[in-house]
């Protein structure tokens, strides 16, 4: 997991308060409590990125057969069903995650039988394990898909926060920043603010598109799936005046640099 840092936009607003507009405010004393006045803030844009490789695979494997009987086409279909299922399970595949459909139908006066296995994995070195002894193994009546890449719910829920608290991060940072340049103290934050948040899957825009003629390699499935989530804030903090000691420390800091 990591995290990208953008070039924010940065500035600083110094505004004081008129006698005039303070003593309005003291009059309302439910707004005073509520939203007290800020005399001076400083207030930045900044985005921060995450981005997230898929974490789940899924293979699909597909079993036929069409017989004039429909015993013989269900007895040839469980025979290759039962074989797949015990090889599952000496490659460590828990049942859970397997989900198995079956469907028979009538064509043109023969007995079309349909089995589907469907298997999710985390480990995708041991999906391509599996994958690849089934092909070995089996006739042309079964059909081995290749890996389905996708991202867990709960993974891409955690890259969104991440990607917000980048933004989050780096706005402060580039707020002290400018505190301190500015020789003051940087308070409380005021207002927070996510301005947009968008998601891509794939390579970046400026990267170079992969020839569709080449064949693609796993780790290329791996890279064409990844989502990156970018999100931009908005944020404003107090901006106070340093204490005299700080300021003194801060002073002498910089004349040895």
């Amino acid at each position: 997991m990591a995290s990208s840092y953008r070039p924010a936009q940065v500035f600083a607003s110094f505004s004081t308060v008129p006698p005039k507009q303070k003593q309005n405010k003291m009059t309302d004393r439910s707004e005073q409590v509520h939203k007290l006045p800020v005399e001076r803030e400083i207030q930045v844009s900044a985005t921060g990125e995450a981005f997230l490789a898929p974490d789940r695979a899924r293979v699909t494997i597909t079993v036929t057969s069409t017989k004039e009987n429909v015993l013989d086409a269900k007895n040839s279909v469980t025979r290759r069903l039962d074989y797949i299922l015990q090889s599952l399970q000496t490659h460590g595949v828990k049942e859970g995650d397997i989900d198995i459909y079956k469907n028979i139908q009538r064509i043109d006066g023969l007995y079309d039988m349909n089995a589907e296995v469907t298997i999710q994995f985390v480990d995708f070195n041991k999906c391509q394990s599996v994958s690849n002894f089934l092909v070995e193994k089996l006739d042309n009546s079964v059909k081995v898909s290749q890996p389905q890449l996708y991202h867990s719910h709960q993974r891409l829920e955690m890259l969104r926060r991440q990607a917000c608290l980048s933004a989050v991060r780096n706005a402060k940072q580039k707020a002290l920043e400018v505190a301190r340049m500015l020789r003051q103290a940087l308070g409380k934050p005021i207002m927070i603010k996510e301005e947009y948040s968008h998601e891509w899957e794939g390579p970046a825009a400026n990267e170079v598109p992969q020839d569709n003629e080449v064949p693609i390699s796993f780790q290329q499935r791996i890279s064409n799936t990844t989502i990156t989530v970018s999100v931009k804030v908005y944020a404003a903090f107090e901006l106070k005046p340093k204490e005299k000691g700080k300021q003194l420390e801060s002073t002498l800091i910089e004349a040895h640099t």
